[in-house]
């Protein structure tokens, strides 16, 4: 059989519908599918972090890649969302989602599909449990319940993993896979426990934890570089270098994530307890990133990016760092912000000048992150009817036009208040030190700065909008 001929009858499987149980194909390794109501006429792979390729989609929204030489492990796809998948030499997988509800919609077909329905089925299990836990306050709970809570959740989903392996054939590596997900989400769950519980003193509370609280310590790997793609694996990892900074310095200050001390003493931890470079890298580069992103404060900022820039060997890493940084002078407090050309509903072009005529708060949204796009919405319409001295511009990023205008029309957004950014998310990054969708703008009617690195959602927005009146 050929090539194309091998590539128009895995495409014709698809579009009747492949079955899970298709066999390994000995013409190679494919990824193809369909993306309902696309945003581009593209999707990514990445792996390691690494653009594998750019796919094109064809006129039906198609798409089929042949992946050269294809390593076994955890894959990134991209289009406007982005999803894990695993993938394994000879597998031929198909996957269909409607970028409308991205992760409930995405499904997989073909051989190599059990393993990634799997894996989406226990990323919507998350999610559904973090809404769980917030509405029945589990993390409000004293540790002996707390404990039990979240034992319940976990052995829920190890009899969902059990279950799949009894019923499907799959390699140590998968297993392995599928099991740091279950486990690491409950370790994370207990690195934040202490640091979400309120109503009492923290510091108090963390000393009164029993003992054997952290037993589970004993089984995890800080320097399994195999597992970075996992996002179970990654919040586990920031979930515990917030607790032990914290722990260095909480009888004399505060807990304070985003605070120059915390950081200082997360860099120094990350570089002591991680001996693998490609964990570390993450480590150092996340903190530094988010650090630089929701911080005015300019010497603390110098003193971290010089330990950073020190330490760190990935010349990448290096980069996205030294940008951001650079970025960071065009927005501190006092200085016009940026002249961004912008796009309303009507298809004008306008820019900040034109835009801003009082005191305004500014946020960005993708519907990539829908449920934060409704939530920041919903938010700045309460907010400006408090504070009505404010008005609100929302951005959107990182959507087609078309896509927008469909998305502030279906979710009722005020589109009085919308605009949208017409260049590549680079150049606001470039711009603007946007690496989040969480940083907010507050400035003058002058669009004078006031602060650059706010957010929206935080406890103490409020107060930052009041600051800003009272300039």
């Amino acid at each position: 059989m050929s090539i194309k001929l091998f590539l128009a009858t895995c495409l014709s499987l698809f579009l009747i519908g492949c079955s899970e149980k298709a066999h390994k194909t000995d013409y190679g390794t494919y990824l193809g599918g369909e993306i309902v109501n696309p945003t581009s006429n593209f999707v990514v792979l990445r792996k390691n972090d690494m653009l594998v390729d750019t796919i094109r989609l064809d006129q039906n929204n198609r798409f089929l890649y042949e992946i050269q030489d294809p390593e076994k492990g955890l894959y990134q796809i991209f289009h406007n969302e982005g999803q894990i998948i695993y993938l394994e030499p000879n597998d031929s997988i198909m996957l269909r989602v409607n970028t409308y509800e991205f992760d409930e919609t995405l499904t997989f077909s073909g051989y190599g599909a059990p393993q990634n329905n799997l894996m989406v089925e226990l990323f919507l299990k998350n999610e559904h449990e973090n809404e769980l836990m917030l509405q029945e306050e589990i993390y409000q709970q004293d540790p002996e319940t707390f404990n039990r809570s979240i034992a319940s959740l976990k052995q829920e989903r190890q009899a969902l993993v059990d279950d799949f392996f009894k019923k499907n054939t799959s390699d140590n590596y998968f297993e392995k896979i599928a099991n740091t997900i279950v486990n690491y989400d409950f370790y994370a769950r207990k690195e934040v426990y202490p640091m979400s519980h309120f109503g009492v003193d923290r510091v108090t509370f963390l000393e009164s934890l029993p003992k054997s609280f952290y037993d589970y310590r004993e089984e995890v790997d800080f320097n399994d570089a195999s597992l970075l793609e996992l996002y179970s694996y990654q919040r586990f990892l920031i979930n515990y270098f917030n607790q032990a900074a914290f722990k260095d310095y909480y009888k004399q200050e505060a807990y304070d994530p985003l605070s120059f001390t915390h950081n200082l003493h997360k860099l120094r931890l990350i570089e002591t307890e991680v001996d693998n470079d490609s964990v570390e890298s993450f480590l150092l580069t996340r903190t530094i990133r988010d650090y630089l992103a929701n911080s005015n404060d300019k010497k603390g900022g110098q003193t971290l990016y010089d330990m950073y820039m020190e330490r760190i060997a990935s010349k990448d890493d290096k980069f996205i760092i030294k940008s951001l940084y650079e970025a960071n002078k065009n927005i501190e407090t006092g200085k016009r912000i940026p002249n961004e050309k912008l796009i309303n509903i009507d298809s004008d072009t306008l820019n900040f000048d034109a835009i801003i005529n009082k005191p305004s708060f500014i946020f960005f949204w993708s519907s990539s992150r829908k449920s934060h796009a409704i939530r920041a919405q919903k938010l700045a319409r309460s907010l400006q009817k408090k504070y009505p001295e404010y008005t609100y511009i929302a951005i959107n990023v990182n959507d087609t036009f078309e896509h927008w205008q469909k998305t502030i029309a279906r979710y009722n957004f005020d589109v009085s208040k919308q605009y949208y950014f017409t260049d590549k998310f680079d150049e606001l990054s470039k711009d603007l030190a946007l690496n989040s969708l969480l940083k907010t703008f507050i400035v003058d009617r002058n669009g004078i700065i006031i602060n650059a690195h706010a957010n929206i959602f935080s406890s103490n927005f409020e107060n930052e909008l009041l600051q800003g009146l009272n300039r």
